[in-house]
């Protein structure tokens, strides 16, 4: 596909989804419709393979104490038990996560300053 043609079909998916009866859940419900609030039709809508997920652990919760399903990358230890997102920080260790804020964001509240830096050590 063209990317032209990959802007329209993402143009009329998301005229689609933001429909006054996209947005109200107007027009017939299936059971599992009914049943869970997610209309799993919208699937139908795009090419491409696409999954539904809902109940516990379909989000992302923003807390890093929620486990890893194995379909998402997470790999049960030699206990049997998934691991959590804490896990998964990436490169580096809090305090280069902090120091790469504050630099990438000078003068935002939520990040450090030089001075704040230097007192905590991640500056010299």
């Amino acid at each position: 596909m063209s990317e032209s043609e990959h802007l329209r079909q993402a143009y009329r998916a998301e005229k689609d989804l933001n429909s006054y009866q996209a947005k109200q859940g107007l027009g017939r419900k299936s059971d599992s419709t009914l049943e869970s609030g997610v209309d799993e039709m919208v699937d139908k809508k795009f090419p491409q393979a696409t999954t539904v997920k809902y109940g516990p652990g379909s989000t992302a919760s923003g807390s890093d104490h929620r486990p890893v399903p194995e379909d998402e990358g997470g790999t049960r230890d030699d206990r049997g038990r998934l691991p959590h997102a804490d896990q998964f920080q990436g490169d580096g260790g809090p305090e280069d996560k902090v120091k790469l804020e504050s630099e990438r964001r000078p003068g935002d509240q939520d990040t450090l300053n030089l001075q704040d830096m230097k007192r905590e050590g991640l500056a010299k």
